[in-house]
């Protein structure tokens, strides 16, 4: 009969090893997974999210461009605003008009009166004076300009000429050089309020109007004038 005790004594397998290679099998599932990730999130980016921030981009140089041209000056983008540069004059005018006005200018002293009537001819101009608020904005988000000019304006009523289309001495109380130019600073009043009365402001706005959804009906998805979408 043998004797057990002399048998070499077997050991039971180490679990280390197992264990070992069970964790390395979970760093490199993680280590996938976040492959995966970058990988999901790097085309993401270039499918979505570059181009929108391309798009954005190009459409808020285009907005620059546009209203550059629009106010004839420099503009400069800050963030999502066009803004113009601090040198820039501030005042635009997108109508002009050949305008005639006749003005009857009376004097008298002591019962005696004289008359001149003058005919002038005028170029009115209105736009827009931009030293009031004033805010050209871009919705990167949905393609949206919002352009707040202020409201439109006459900018100049210029005589360009005028003759005297008649006269009338009083007995005593003759035409002066100070008449005359009484007379003529009374037409430029007067064409100045007939200016102010006419719809030549509105026609100010329809162009700017106009402009804009020329300059920017391809780029912009919707454009604002003072909240008011153009629709032209």
């Amino acid at each position: 009969m043998s004797d057990d005790s002399t048998l070499p004594a077997v050991s039971a397998p180490s679990a280390a090893p197992a264990a070992r290679r069970g964790g390395m099998g979970w760093f490199w599932f993680l280590a996938g997974l976040a492959v995966l990730v970058a990988a999901g999130a790097f085309a993401f980016y270039l499918v979505m999210v570059k181009p929108a921030a391309g798009a954005a981009r190009e459409l808020r140089q285009a907005v620059a461009g546009a209203i550059g041209e629009i106010v004839g000056q420099k503009v400069e983008i800050k963030s999502d605003t066009v803004v113009l540069s601090k040198s820039a004059i501030a005042e635009f005018s997108t109508v002009q008009r050949k305008t005639q006005t006749i003005t009857k200018f009376e004097s008298s002293l002591l019962g005696s009166k004289n008359m001149l009537i003058l005919r002038g001819d005028f170029v009115v101009k209105a736009g827009f004076d931009l030293t009031k608020p004033f805010k050209v904005a871009v919705d990167d988000r949905t393609g949206e300009v919002r352009a707040d000019f202020p409201p439109a304006k006459i900018t100049s009523v210029e005589l360009r000429n005028h003759e005297v289309f008649f006269s009338d001495n009083g007995a005593w109380n003759k035409l002066t050089p100070e008449n005359q130019a009484q007379a003529t600073q009374q037409m430029i009043i007067e064409a100045r309020l007939a200016a102010e009365k006419s719809d030549i402001k509105e026609e100010a706005e329809r162009q700017l109007a106009t402009r804009l959804h020329d300059l920017l009906g391809g780029e912009a998805k919707k454009i604002l004038l003072r909240g008011e979408e153009i629709k032209l």
